[in-house]
C-alpha cells in the first residue's frame, strides 16, 4: 500500500475515532458548544486545507473533489452530528448540505 494511502486510512480512523467520541461526550451531558468544536476540529482534520473550497462548492463538485467515498461518508456523518447539535437554524442547514452530499455520493458497488 503507497504511504499516502495509508496515510489516508489512518486519518480516516482518527476520524472515525473521534466521532464515536463526540457522541460518547454528548450522551454523557457534555455541552453542545464544546462537542461542536470538536466536530469542527473533526472536519478541519479530514478536510485539511481543502475545508473552506469544499464547503463553498455545490454538493455534487464537493463530492467528486473528495473522491474518497470513506472519507465523504465520515464528513456527510460528522454534518449531520453537528446537525444534532446546533442551533435550530443551523441545524436544517447541516443537515441539508450532509444530505446533498449524500445524494451526490458516487454509489457503492
Amino acid at each position: 500500500m503507497p504511504a499516502r494511502d495509508d496515510y489516508f486510512m489512518r486519518m480516516i480512523q482518527q476520524v472515525a475515532a473521534t466521532l464515536r467520541r463526540l457522541r460518547e461526550k454528548l450522551e454523557g451531558g457534555a455541552p453542545g458548544d464544546e462537542v461542536m468544536r470538536d466536530a469542527n476540529a473533526a472536519i478541519v482534520e479530514l478536510l485539511g486545507t481543502q475545508r473552506s473550497m469544499l464547503e463553498m462548492l455545490d454538493a455534487n463538485s464537493a463530492a467528486a473533489l473528495i473522491g474518497d467515498a470513506d472519507k465523504l461518508d465520515l464528513w456527510i456523518a460528522l454534518l449531520k452530528f453537528q446537525s444534532e447539535v446546533a442551533e435550530p437554524v443551523k441545524a436544517a442547514r447541516l443537515l441539508a448540505r450532509a444530505n446533498a452530499l449524500s445524494v451526490a455520493a458516487p454509489k457503492k458497488l
